[in-house]
């Protein structure tokens, strides 16, 4: 390993000696600052880390035994960390769980406690009173639950350091996306610290810092997300740097915040899936922009989900006025059973882009366009190649043969951070991670189930040969959403469905096709569409783009029966699919129903950029006086009206269609429309509102009701006084702003839309 990194002593060889060696070399700097959403700072130096760690180690190490697992199940914030780092110090193995919204069905969290046989979860103190245990998973009520922000620092001094061997398992990373059959990858030390050094060693970071230990990451990434926990918290630990973090709500609330970290702290490495730079395009504006200075921003990497050249050459021009530099990008390659990253370049560069005969790909042959016509041309990302002693090979899935070099095969990866397999899973682990060359003894090979090609030192992606589906950088499979369709309306046949994802507008959408029962073709196949989406969303938050009902016995399949997704996704693409009945999520702006017997590929109407709701409403507050009762519950009825509104043209559905007192997930709108609702309310109302507010209040009568009653507490300084005491007039404030909302025509909404300058 670089001695740049652990000067002149032997480097650490597990987790637990990395965090000793930091916490003793440099005790008083700065390892990790958070920045809250209202941007609040509190961060942790090494040693007080370590002491947090110590902490939480003596109390597990009372309780339990070396080996059990812990779930840690933490919204964003830094006692994550400790927690991690606790467990590893007391010898037992932390289990990153995702952090379930507030009053929700807990069924992710329940499986992977019982698939690992959690006999503990950490969280915070307020945790156990949000989440509502009891009601909402009472099979975690078996499970003993600690908050270790109420520990006392002083037990540090009780912990015992436990024999921490390179071999042992240091956590379990469970593969994002799936709810009923979730699979938890082991990661042993040796795994984790071979890959932390592949990623300074591919980042080059010797080269884009002057003084590693000087340089900051940020990053906004779930830590229960292999590329959040390793590449945004482990690795600048790893190489004993600062890591600015943030919530992914924040984010997704506002992407600009991402930015602006990065340009306030003078960041040198951040990175997303491809989607968040989409974000960014979409969603920063001329003047956010103006402010930003990107000047810092070294490496900029993007994985875990398809690269899309478009996207990074939107992101680069839009953002170069800002200081960015299109040489700054990182694209790489790489997934939890490989502990993170597979390959990457030696450093950030401009980007590898080839563009291919799309035929071709589909035919796994390769063949160079030149002079094709778009249509027929399918852009590629390089990801660099293989990092340290991993190896990369491209095999023919049935013959189990390297590939001609003019061939496109599942890839194959061996080296010495490929984890040792999946927890409890020995069929798949013999098949997933002992894959075998054939008539070769050279060693078993993890199976990625990707496709792709290497060409020039590059390792092109090009497909999923497992059928997964990735949306924001998660993974999703196919059988769990299909499983959800089919329970969600009796019109629909079970088993008789098939999920997948398409390209729409550089963004991968998701697509439900499933065949409809004889008795309902006459039905009110409106309503189905309804509840597939609202199951979809309701059960692994997603947002549905296309929902199509088909006739029986029409879904294609192979002889034995197994439905073939996709020829299915083809078949979509291409209109033959005998449709009964299908609706697509509408452009800004256009609603959208489900209609029968449509053609399964529909040309959208152009679409008009979405303005924030500020853009076409006054502002609101703050008022001159305290309001009366009377006067919240007219505000929280125009509030509601708007909201509504605004839901329609999100949904794509009709104002008739839409219950005040039943929860928006009904209608299929995803966590991310919840977010985006947020942002968009706070910059109307101008008051400070939480991301997930519309899960707290998740019905349009009461997230209006809320509200109202947020803008009316936000009175004037200057102006409360005697006066805030007398009767209003009409010509109060809060008259005139009724006035104004209420005389807002649709016809008024439309031309204020028209007018509005477009973004770039």
């Amino acid at each position: 390993m670089s001695q740049l990194v652990f000067c002149s002593e032997s480097a650490p060889s597990t987790l637990l000696e990395l965090v000793e060696y930091q916490a003793r070399t440099k005790s008083d700097r700065c390892a990790y600052l958070f920045r809250g959403d209202d941007g609040s700072e509190t961060s942790l130096t090494f040693a007080e880390l370590f002491e947090r760690a110590k902490a939480i180690a003596a109390t597990l190490q009372r309780r339990i035994q070396p080996g059990d697992r812990v779930l840690l199940v933490y919204p964003a914030g830094l006692e994550f960390i400790a927690a991690f780092l606790g467990c590893v110090s007391a010898g037992v193995l932390p289990v990153p769980a995702t952090y379930p919204k507030p009053r929700r069905p807990l069924p992710r969290l329940s499986t992977i406690a019982a698939d690992c046989q959690a006999v503990f979860a950490l969280t915070a103190a307020q945790t156990l009173t949000t989440l509502d245990l009891a009601r909402s998973a009472p099979e975690l009520r078996s499970v003993q639950w600690l908050a270790t922000d109420t520990l006392d620092l002083a037990c540090a001094a009780d912990w015992q350091r436990p024999e921490v061997r390179p071999e042992d398992l240091a956590f379990l990373q469970y593969t994002s996306g799936s709810i009923s059959d979730p699979k938890g990858v082991m990661v042993t030390h040796a795994n984790l610290m071979r890959n932390l050094e592949m990623i300074y060693e591919g980042f080059s970071i010797p080269r884009i810092c002057a003084d590693p230990v000087e340089g900051t990451g940020v990053s906004w990434l779930p830590a229960y997300h292999d590329m959040g926990l390793i590449g945004g918290i482990l690795e600048p630990f790893y190489v004993g740097g600062r890591s600015v973090l943030m919530s992914p709500a924040a984010f997704l609330q506002r992407p600009v915040r991402w930015l602006k970290a990065i340009s306030d702290y003078r960041a040198v490495i951040g990175g997303a899936p491809n989607f968040a730079y989409e974000l960014c395009v979409e969603k920063i504006t001329p003047e956010q922009r103006s402010e930003l200075d990107l000047g810092s921003w070294r490496l900029a990497f993007c994985g875990a989900e398809p690269i899309r050249p478009e996207t990074l050459e939107r992101f680069a021009e839009t953002f170069a006025p800002c200081g960015f530099r299109e040489d700054a990008f990182y694209p790489c390659y790489g997934l939890a059973e490989s502990t993170l990253l597979a390959a990457g370049g030696k450093g950030p560069g401009r980007p590898v882009i080839r563009a291919f005969e799309r035929a071709a790909l589909a035919e796994l042959r390769i063949a160079e366009a030149n002079g094709h016509p778009a249509g027929e041309i399918h852009r590629v990302t390089g990801c660099g190649g293989p990092r340290l002693d991993q190896v990369v090979e491209i095999v023919d899935p049935e013959t189990l043969l390297p590939v001609q070099p003019d061939r496109v095969g599942e890839i194959w990866i061996k080296g010495s951070a490929v984890a040792r397999g999946y927890w409890n899973r020995a069929e798949e682990n013999a098949v997933t991670f002992g894959g075998r060359l054939a008539g070769s003894n050279d060693g078993t090979y993890l199976r990625t189930g990707d496709l792709g090609f290497l060409r020039d030192g590059n390792l092109f992606v090009v497909a999923r040969l497992k059928e997964v589906i990735v949306i924001r950088g998660r993974n999703h499979y196919p059988h769990d959403i299909e499983l959800t369709v089919s329970r969600a309306h009796e019109a629909l046949i079970p088993n008789a469905g098939a999920t997948f994802s398409i390209d729409h507008e550089n963004t991968e959408r998701l697509v439900v096709v499933n065949e409809v029962d004889r008795q309902y073709r006459n039905g009110d196949l409106e309503q189905v569409v309804q509840r597939i989406r609202a199951a979809v969303a309701e059960e692994h938050e997603l947002d549905v783009f296309a929902v199509v009902l088909i006739r029986p016995a029409s879904l294609p399949r192979t002889t034995s029966g197994k439905v073939q997704r996709n020829l299915c996704r083809q078949q979509y693409l291409d209109g033959d699919l005998k449709v009964q009945a299908q609706w697509q999520a509408p452009s800004r702006g256009s609603n959208g129903s489900a209609s029968g017997n449509g053609a399964a590929r529909r040309r959208a109407p152009a679409e008009r950029p979405r303005k924030a709701a500020s853009s076409i409403l006054p502002k609101i507050g703050p008022f001159d006086r305290p309001l009366r009762e009377d006067e919240v519950e007219r505000l929280a009825e125009q509030i509601e009206t708007r909201l509504l509104d605004w839901l329609v043209e999100r949904a794509g559905l009709r104002t008739s269609d839409f219950d005040r007192d039943k929860p928006f997930a009904e209608y299929g709108l995803d966590s991310l429309t919840a977010v985006e609702l947020s942002h968009e309310l706070e910059e109307w109302l101008d008051v400070e509102i939480t991301p997930v507010v519309a899960w707290n209040y998740p019905t349009a009568a009461s997230l209006a009701a809320y509200l109202a009653r947020e803008v009316a507490g936000k009175v004037s300084p200057e102006d409360a006084g005697e006066e805030t005491q007398q009767p209003p007039t009409a010509e109060s404030e809060f008259e005139k702003l009724l006035a104004e909302i209420e005389n807002l025509s649709d016809n008024d909404v439309e031309a204020a839309l028209e007018r509005e300058p477009r973004n770039p």
